[in-house]
């Protein structure tokens, strides 16, 4: 029961927070408005007769009224709209008891009707008004009655009364139906908003629902593919412990199987890298110190051919990075070179040097050289400039190492030129 008429009360006195602003500025306006009116009142009519000091109280009572939406509190936010009723409900009849007490003289009661007027357009709520407005109808009829003033003057106290309560409440009815409208409008756009995100939720679960079929599918082709490699290291492995207690077996077999057996080694590694970097795992994950000399030499043993041939120019650092980027980021770089090479015999230089807190690589070719008009477009995933007609090559290498570099805040450019070779360069952070 307790409940239920608190949520009356509450629905009764709730004003949006405009109205709560609006409001409290008028109050504090009337506050000190009341006393220089009662200053003016006294000073031009002399037989003006009012309760002492009643109209300082309520100045104070409305300054209060108007300051306490200041203080944020639940109580005050959720029922202003009372205290406005109440504070104007206790002044508009204390008017009315002075308009009777000096015999209805002019000042007093135009002072009332303004009152009157402005109070009800303070007011939101039918029921409020309809309250203030009857009782304040009521409250003058009988004042007005009960009094000694000619038939005339009060027909047109009563009349002027009834005319403000029919007007106020006509203007108000529709202000409060064209603000039910705005309610009912903003309603509409709140349940749009709540379809709208449940719309982007469902997409978003859809999103990652495909996204964890591409993870369980990316997990299914790595096993794939990584089972026949196992199989192929086992059985390298296999065939280099029999060649060593074979001597007829020739040196050269064996050194065949061993550079087999790195290449599958290679090969695994590099799945799993792939299969890393696809499901966007972070960057640090897996880092360790890794030798990159005996890396970028390990990738150069294996590309190396009597037609190409690959050079370290220095000694190159150990770094912290994830291995397995790494050697996508030298082995893409090194066989971009070798697969877009037009020369009889490539030539590839890998160089380093230590640039303040940066080691800066350099992967440079004998090659045909790459129009400055290209050099970002090279870097575009599924871009590429075809050289020759039967190149292996899908676009997505130096995509690739773009993305590694940059992921982990590194830089990668090109310097190149039509017939003059390329460099491409490369940063890490020390």
């Amino acid at each position: 029961m307790i409940v239920a008429m608190l949520d009356f009360f509450k629905k009764t006195g709730k004003l949006e927070p405009f109205e709560i602003k609006n409001s409290s500025l008028v109050l504090c306006l009337v506050a000190p408005g009341l006393y220089l009116y009662s200053v003016l009142i006294f000073h031009y009519n002399l037989k003006a007769q009012e309760i002492p000091y009643m109209r300082e109280i309520l100045g104070v009572v409305f300054f209060m009224v108007g300051l306490a939406p200041l203080t944020k509190k639940r109580i005050v936010i959720n029922y202003y709209g009372l205290y406005v009723f109440f504070a104007l409900f206790i002044f508009q009849h204390y008017l009315t008891y002075t308009v009777a007490l000096n015999n209805f003289s002019l000042d007093y009661l135009l002072g009332t009707y303004v009152v009157m007027f402005g109070a009800i357009l303070m007011l939101n709520n039918r029921g409020l008004i309809l309250v203030f407005s009857a009782s304040q109808l009521l409250h003058m009829g009988y004042r007005v009655l009960t009094s000694d003033i000619d038939i005339v003057t009060e027909g047109a106290i009563l009349i002027s009364t009834t005319t403000i309560f029919i007007y106020s409440f006509i203007i108000l009815n529709g202000f409060i139906r064209y603000r039910q409208g705005l309610l009912e409008v903003n309603q509409n756009l709140e349940d749009k908003i709540k379809q709208r995100t449940l719309d982007l939720e469902n997409r978003a679960k859809e999103l990652y629902e495909r996204n964890k079929d591409l993870e369980e599918f990316a997990y299914v082709v790595s096993h794939d593919l990584k089972r026949p490699l196992r199989n192929i290291h086992t059985l390298a492995s296999w065939v280099i412990e029999s060649d060593r207690s074979d001597e007829d077996k020739t040196q050269e077999v064996s050194e065949n199987l061993i550079t087999l057996q790195e290449q599958v080694d290679q090969m695994d590694l590099l799945i799993n890298g792939i299969l890393n970097y696809s499901l966007q795992m972070d960057k640090e994950k897996d880092m360790k110190l890794v030798d990159v000399d005996k890396l970028v030499k390990r990738i150069s043993k294996v590309n190396s051919t009597s037609t190409c041939i690959i050079k370290v120019k220095n000694k190159l650092p150990k770094l912290l990075f994830n291995e397995s980027q790494l050697l996508q980021v030298f082995q893409n770089l090194i066989q971009n070179a070798i697969k877009h090479n037009d020369k009889e015999t490539s030539e590839i230089e890998i160089g380093h040097e230590k640039v303040n807190k940066e080691h800066v690589f350099s992967v440079s070719d004998n090659g045909p050289g790459i129009e400055e008009k290209y050099h970002a477009k090279i870097f575009q995933l599924f871009q590429k400039l075809e050289i020759k007609s039967h190149i292996d090559s899908i676009g997505i290498g130096l995509a690739l190492v773009k993305k590694i570099i940059e992921r982990n805040g590194g830089r990668i450019w090109v310097e190149s030129s039509l017939g003059k070779g390329t460099t491409f360069y490369i940063t890490i952070q020390e």
